[in-house]
């Protein structure tokens, strides 16, 4: 018999083809392990510090501004600003919604895939309410950046809130440190201060003009983050953050106070569309208040509006009218034309220039030097402009400011306008008397006007608090400074126009304006700048004072609208600076040549 040839069964030859197979596997694993760990070890902590290191910005803090007392204007509170990335966020909500709506056989399974979904649709709910909106506007701003991988869902967020949001725990979410800038003051400086932008930096006022100092420099951290981008460690600092510088200011908060209140409340009440007060110190050249109308909250900056922000008494150039006639008296001292004895007869009580004509009220007959700024005669200062070589009354009108930046610290400065003297007619040069014909800014008058304080010296103008001696620059003679000052006292006695300027205790020295507003090269008569500009006290000046009002409706010249505000601000910043009543004594002081040291000024304002 045949012996019949044996063979496996099939089961056995299946089971050794897949355990020959699993071998091979596992082989294959193995040795795919040991070559990553050995030969890509490298490349693999490369890939892992990309998907873990991160470089993160550090944003330096800002630095404050202060008033002159060291008084914080403007601050900075540390906030939180959200972030999600809409990509992720997205791909998640749609992986939970096709398990929600898939199913499960398995019961508990599809329990499951629900209260995933549910809850995570409970956290974009919980999102928007957090972020004051409705959860279709939330969704509609994700979807709008759904193929980005980064978007900003709140700025300079309370820190408890952005804690909150955080804890929600979507994926792609993070949060990250800013400062927001708060301005305690709130109006009272602003125009002076000026805001910042959203990403803190300076857009007005010395925020922006000072921004290098204050903003510092931002410093870089390595950082590791989780999967979802939490912060799990600081590994080590890259670049230093640099907070950045404060900056002190010369404003005094007490001025300052005084300036913007009784400035607002007369626009108010004369319906003015704007208005401005300067308060200079007449030796340091520092500001020690700036106001301007109409105001602005710069903590609350939804509905801000340039008209609003716009810091009026530096970058409007006016025509200031006859605020500049104590120019012109000075001018032709200094040149010899006249002299303090001087009468000049302005009959008829007009000049006629043919197609234009300078008119007083009526025929004032011959007048003093000191009753022409009293009376406001603009026939009288044409008539002593007139005796000048044009080229000496431009060349003095120049070396007072007129037609130049004042270099205070405010980059946006208006330098104002003055027509060269080769371009002048007769007219042009008599207009020019009573402050025509030339622009300037409240800050730039206030400035000029120093000189008969200082005996005619003038020294630079500063925003920023002055912390050296600064020297002046001789304008006129003291002499001439006196004289001038003298004359503009009278214009606040009972015969003047300026009666309203009074201070109680104090020799007040000033000149009223009142000009047409030049709209399309027409002068209108009903929308007028009213002004007052004066120093005190007289028997020994410490600061200027000037205001200005634009188209007041009622009150129309400076001496009823302007010079009320004058006579509070300074009143006000007399005694601050605990300066000595000097009511009832005659004369000028003769020293004006020596100014009182920095420190002593500085001293006697705080």
């Amino acid at each position: 018999m045949k012996k019949r040839a044996t063979t496996k069964p099939p089961s056995q030859q299946r089971r050794k083809t897949l355990m020959m197979l699993l071998f091979v596997g596992l082989g294959l694993l193995l040795f795919r392990a040991a070559w990553l760990e050995v030969f890509q070890q490298s490349w693999l902590k490369e890939k892992a510090d990309k998907r873990q290191v991160r470089t993160v910005d550090v944003p330096p803090y800002r630095g404050m501004i202060l008033d002159r007392a060291g008084e914080p204007v403007a601050v900075s509170s540390p906030v939180r600003s959200v972030s999600l990335n809409p990509r992720k966020l997205l791909k998640k909500r749609k992986k939970l919604l096709e398990e929600y709506e898939k199913g499960n056989a398995v019961e508990m399974e599809s329990r499951i895939a629900k209260n995933r979904y549910l809850e995570f649709e409970e956290s974009l709910t919980a999102l928007a309410t957090e972020l004051k909106i409705e959860k279709s506007e939330l969704m509609k701003k994700i979807n709008k950046y759904r193929s980005k991988h980064f978007m900003y869902l709140g700025r300079q967020l309370e820190p408890e809130i952005a804690e909150r949001i955080v804890s929600l725990d979507l994926p792609g979410m993070d949060s990250s440190l800013e400062y927001r800038r708060f301005y305690p003051s709130s109006e009272m400086f602003a125009h002076v201060v000026g805001f910042t932008n959203i990403d803190g930096k300076g857009t007005e006022g010395i925020e922006r003009f000072m921004d290098e100092n204050l903003g510092g420099q931002q410093g870089k951290n390595r950082v590791v983050r989780d999967g979802r981008g939490k912060l799990i460690e600081n590994v080590e600092q890259l670049e230093l953050m640099i907070p950045g510088k404060d900056v002190q200011l010369a404003l005094d908060s007490r001025i300052q106070y005084v300036a913007y209140k009784e400035l607002k409340k007369q626009v108010y009440k004369l319906k003015a569309q704007a208005g401005s007060v300067v308060v200079l110190d007449v030796y340091t050249g520092e500001i020690l208040a700036m106001a301007n109308m109409p105001g602005f909250n710069p903590n609350n900056r939804g509905a801000l509006k340039a008209w609003n922000y716009r810091n009026r008494a530096v970058t409007d150039a006016l025509e200031m009218g006859s605020t500049f006639k104590p120019f012109t008296i000075a001018a032709a001292l200094e040149e010899g034309v006249v002299t303090e004895d001087s009468l000049i007869n302005t009959s008829p009580g007009y000049i006629d220039f043919g197609d234009y004509k300078v008119s007083d009220p009526a025929d004032l007959g011959t007048l003093s030097l000191a009753r022409i700024i009293a009376k406001s005669s603009n026939v009288g200062a044409s008539r002593i402009a007139l005796r000048m070589e044009p080229r000496k009354q431009w060349m003095f009108m120049s070396r007072i400011g007129i037609g130049r930046v004042a270099n205070s610290g405010f980059k946006n400065e208006s330098q104002g306008y003055l027509l060269h003297y080769k371009k002048w007619a007769k007219v042009d040069q008599a207009v020019l008397s009573y402050g025509y014909g030339a622009s300037a800014t409240l800050l730039q008058m206030a400035h000029a006007y120093s000189i008969f304080g200082t005996g005619g010296l003038i020294y630079p103008v500063s925003v920023l608090k002055q912390k050296e001696a600064v020297e002046g620059q001789r304008i006129i003679s003291e002499k001439t400074a006196n004289a001038v000052l003298g004359m503009m006292e009278t214009v606040v006695d009972k015969k003047g126009t300026g009666i309203n300027a009074a201070v109680e205790g104090y020799r007040v020295a000033g000149k009223t304006g009142t000009a047409y507003k030049l709209i399309g090269k027409k002068y209108r008569k009903h929308k007028r700048i009213t002004s007052f500009i004066g120093i005190a006290p007289v028997s020994n000046p410490r600061i200027v004072v000037a205001v200005m009002l634009d188209q007041p409706k009622l009150g129309v010249t400076g001496g009823e609208s302007a010079a009320p505000v004058f006579s509070k601000v300074m009143s006000q910043a007399l005694r601050v600076l605990d300066a000595a009543p000097d009511k009832g004594t005659k004369g000028m002081r003769t020293a004006h040549s020596v100014a009182p040291s920095v420190a002593f000024r500085q001293e006697s304002t705080l």
